[in-house]
């Protein structure tokens, strides 16, 4: 009675426990769906700089989280098949009622109804299988190659935020390009007006004065609409919200450093490339293409498996008439013929193979001419730089001598507005260049897959 009164006991306690996992597991599911519907997370800083962004990015893009969810799913998917590599061990227990109707040698055979009872803990173990072992490996890769591909799409969100980011710079230094352009045009018109005044000056000047103030405020509305839809473009891949007022560190376009030599990018260059997620995850591609091409053969070789099973048997549950039993052998299997299908696997996974080798050739040679041209063209730009700088303060001097030969009436407004117009047209170019120059540098950063190195 009282083997009985155990195993009532212990049925007991696994259906009560099963109860409270059952319970807890529903209630963690339903914070899991509460944190997977959770609102997006909104910036708070004052100033959003470029680490700030990063770090935003990596914490709450979607593409970049989608990205993290897909390494999670290949690395479950890698233990799942390891799994099939270690013991696997249940615990099984049935209760059936059955009668014969017929003897085992064909002849008439009377028995009543019986009852049977068993209980068992079951075991298998995979000792050699070479297919289980090459899908587990295969999975491994998986995770590695999607890995480098969530650095990959990393580094691309990484540079189109930047991109947006030196963009909106850009813009809200134009804006105040302009508005310095109304303030010598306002300026400009005062003069014109007090010349005529003063009998000085003809009403044409002041017309022409007033055409530039009009040409000035509409320069203001263009430059006004490209930054409002450049900030926008930058919330919406930062995912914030579009009515947040967001703020940028302006001073980044001031802290350009120089290039290194040529020489330099020249020696470190092999080294620098190879540092491209794409490049590496690319290789794990054909790794892994050249691993099931060893697979698909490795088919042919025998599986060896060892299975038991112990427990008890009676006519019904709880019964005290019991007996132990147990079962322990070796099952090993070879494949003999599989209608030609493994020799078709063959052939499969060796042309993967072989595109994966012809992937490899063009992505080095793209990343290789991405580096090249992303370094001439920096050096290029930095040159630039330094002769639009010079037209600026050409331009300076050119507009103060001809205000003042206007105001000393030598010459009439045309050649202050000319001088005017070719000062906000280098001022212009300069913006550009220096923008034009972050942009190179944030290529050469890609080039190198270190987007987030970009000032450095």
């Amino acid at each position: 009675m009282s083997r009985e009164l155990k195993i009532f006991s212990v049925l007991l306690y696994v259906s009560f426990f099963a109860l409270i996992v059952a319970h807890a597991q529903k209630n963690s599911t339903k914070v899991e769906v509460v944190s997977i519907l959770t609102d997006k997370v909104t910036f708070v800083a004052p100033v959003l700089t470029l680490d700030a962004m990063y770090q935003l990015i990596k914490d709450t893009n979607p593409q970049v989280l989608f990205e993290k969810d897909t390494v999670r799913l290949a690395l479950e998917n890698s233990f799942q098949q390891r799994a099939a590599l270690l013991p696997q061990i249940t615990l099984a227990a049935s209760q059936t009622r059955q009668q014969f109707g017929r003897g085992f040698a064909g002849d008439d055979f009377e028995s009543p109804p019986f009852n049977s009872f068993g209980t068992r803990v079951e075991g298998t173990q995979t000792l050699f299988d070479a297919k289980k072992y090459a899908r587990y490996r295969i999975a491994e890769l998986e995770h590695t190659i999607s890995t480098m591909n969530y650095e990959v799409a990393v580094q691309d969100i990484l540079d189109q935020a930047v991109q947006l980011y030196i963009t909106q710079v850009r813009d809200l230094n134009r804006i105040r390009i302009v508005e310095g352009n109304i303030e010598r045009s306002q300026r400009l018109l005062k003069l014109a007006q007090d010349q005529l005044s003063a009998g000085a000056g003809i009403k044409i000047d002041v017309t022409r004065a007033k055409a530039r103030v009009l040409e000035d405020d509409r320069d203001l509305l263009i430059a006004e609409t490209n930054a409002e839809t450049s900030i926008l473009r930058l919330k919406a891949l930062l995912d914030l919200d579009l009515d947040f007022e967001l703020k940028l560190d302006g001073s980044i376009m001031n802290v350009l450093k120089a290039p290194p030599p040529m020489d330099d990018y020249k020696i470190k260059g092999s080294a620098l490339i190879a540092l491209r997620p794409e490049l590496a995850g690319q290789k794990k591609r054909l790794e892994q293409a050249l691993l099931a091409r060893k697979a698909a053969s490795w088919q042919r070789l025998p599986s060896v498996e060892l299975f038991g099973d112990w427990g008890y048997d009676s006519d019904q549950a709880f019964s005290s008439n019991y007996n132990e039993a147990w079962l322990i052998g070796v099952r090993a299997s070879v494949p003999i013929f599989d209608g030609f299908r493994i020799e078709s696997e063959k052939r499969e996974t060796a042309a993967v193979a072989r595109q994966a080798s012809y992937e490899m050739r063009v992505l080095d040679k793209r990343i290789e001419s991405e580096f090249r041209t992303a370094m001439f063209d920096m050096h290029s730009r930095f040159k630039q730089m330094g002769l639009v700088r010079k037209e600026i303060d050409l331009g300076l001097d050119e507009v103060e001598q001809a205000e003042l030969r206007y105001r000393e009436g030598l010459a009439d407004n045309r050649e202050l507005i000319d001088a005017q117009q070719r000062l906000a047209d280098a001022e212009r170019s300069h913006l550009n260049s220096v923008y034009l120059y972050g942009v190179s540098r944030l290529a050469y950063a890609r080039a190198i897959g270190a987007v987030e190195t970009v000032w450095d």
